[in-house]
């Protein structure tokens, strides 16, 4: 009895060693676009053998981890020829993937219901992602592509109104959305008094509508955040876009600045009504101005394979005015640094410092004697570190924290009537926000 009690004890604990010995490795890397190596948000990677998954995050990484063995490596994306590999996992592996644009057309299409407790099993509910592709299949406004014409076309969103560029999430006001464009807040996000939005779809690569359970690294917003994340350049090769249309041209460039290490892409609108419209107005008329204008640029740069940095930033401005006479014109301008390093093989650490400034003006008189003049901002600044531990392929955590200045500039006004002059500013009012978050 005594050496049957030690042959089942010797076994539980050659059982648990087993268990206990099970190595366990990590793969990682980038999946890209093999024309022009932009890294693809949301790319599905998954193991054959034991159904392990994992999409990338947004700068194109993914991480799973895994008992030794053989695999065969699935990455797919929606619009790419699938890139499948059989490796031999032990040790910890990088493999950055590379997919190859499908043009083949499909012959029939297939629509296939989602599972009916798909909304309750999903890590992330109320979320909606477009790329650039299929914003660019929408209906257009005047032939030119709209991406928050396309964000309105959503559940839940509907238009603030006729000709606006705004947009209401369930029953919420403009004012409580949170845009960002590359991480830095945009506050005013139309030109041409809502007809169009200030993000060039020639300089944009993935937009991400989060309409419920918003993650607590965005620091929150009543109704929704709309995620715009721009280009990084084609690092392979040249590659020149533009349209003239009826209200405005553009003109994107983006090429390598060392291939397959460095890139930028540079994109570029003018409206011009007014110039078109000037020889059909009278003299009284002849000075109205109408017009807008955008800059969006970005560039990066890797070090190696476990650092790379990326500086972007918009400039822009809407112009209405009848000469001196009157007029008011406002404009949006940011500039984001991120830094991406690799710790480990699973944990992905990201440094984002950004400035924001939104700014408006309105003037009327151009006399001496009766005049105002009166303008007003927003600025802010920002350093957000934030950290992804990729625990299991089901399982990452996500850490971080924020610290935002913010200069507010409420009124800065002069007016004149009859020769007397009135200050009427406001003092700059000034806040800190700080917060520390977590994900699982």
């Amino acid at each position: 009895m005594k050496s049957l009690k030690i042959t089942i004890t010797l076994a539980l604990f050659l059982v648990s060693f087993s268990f206990l010995t099970a190595q366990e490795y990590t793969i990682s890397g980038y999946v890209r676009d093999s024309e022009n190596g932009e890294t693809l948000i949301g790319a599905f990677i998954f193991l054959s053998e034991n159904g392990a998954s994992t999409v990338t995050n947004e700068y194109g990484f993914y991480s799973i981890t895994v008992e030794e063995g053989t695999y065969t490596l699935n990455g797919t994306y929606l619009g790419y020829k699938d890139n499948i590999q059989s490796i031999r996992l032990d040790q910890n592996r990088t493999i950055n993937l590379e997919l190859v644009s499908d043009a083949n057309t499909l012959d029939e299409v297939i629509v296939v219901a989602e599972e009916v407790d798909r909304n309750v099993k999903s890590l992330q509910m109320s979320v909606n992602k477009l790329d650039i592709k299929t914003l660019q299949k929408l209906p257009t406004l005047l032939g030119e592509t709209e991406i928050l014409r396309g964000i309105q076309l959503l559940p839940g969103v509907t238009s603030v109104g006729e000709g606006a560029a705004g947009f209401n999430v369930r029953g919420g006001s403009i004012d409580q959305n949170l845009v960002l464009l590359d991480e830095a807040p945009v506050y005013n996000s139309s030109h041409l008094f809502g007809f169009f939005s200030v993000f060039n779809p020639d300089a944009v690569k993935d937009v991400k509508l989060y309409k419920g359970g918003i993650p607590s690294r965005f620091g929150g917003r009543l109704s929704s955040i709309l995620d715009v994340r721009m280009k990084e350049g084609n690092n392979k090769n040249l590659e020149v876009n533009g349209g003239i249309g009826t209200i405005f041209s553009r003109l994107s460039v983006e090429a390598p600045l060392i291939k397959d290490k460095s890139s930028f892409v540079i994109a570029g609108r003018r409206s011009y009504i007014d110039v078109l419209a000037k020889p059909f107005l009278d003299d009284d008329a002849g000075e109205t101005v109408l017009n807008f204008y955008d800059l969006t640029l970005k560039t990066n740069y890797k070090f190696s394979d476990k650092d790379q940095i990326f500086l972007s930033g918009y400039f822009g401005r809407d112009n209405f005015g009848f000469g001196s006479a009157a007029g008011f014109n406002w404009g949006n301008q940011t500039g984001t640094f991120r830094w991406n390093h690799l710790f480990s093989d699973k944990l992905f650490a990201n440094l984002t410092t950004y400035y924001s400034n939104y700014d408006y003006q309105i003037n009327f008189g151009d006399t001496n004697e009766d005049s105002f003049d009166w303008s007003a901002n927003i600025k802010n600044y920002s350093i957000k570190p934030e950290f992804s531990y990729f625990i299991r392929p089901q399982n990452i955590l996500r850490f971080g924290g924020q610290s935002i200045y913010y200069i507010f500039e409420p009124a800065n006004a002069i007016s004149v009537s009859n020769d007397l002059v009135t200050d009427i500013s406001t003092s700059e009012q000034y806040s800190l926000e700080s917060n520390v978050f977590v994900e699982n």
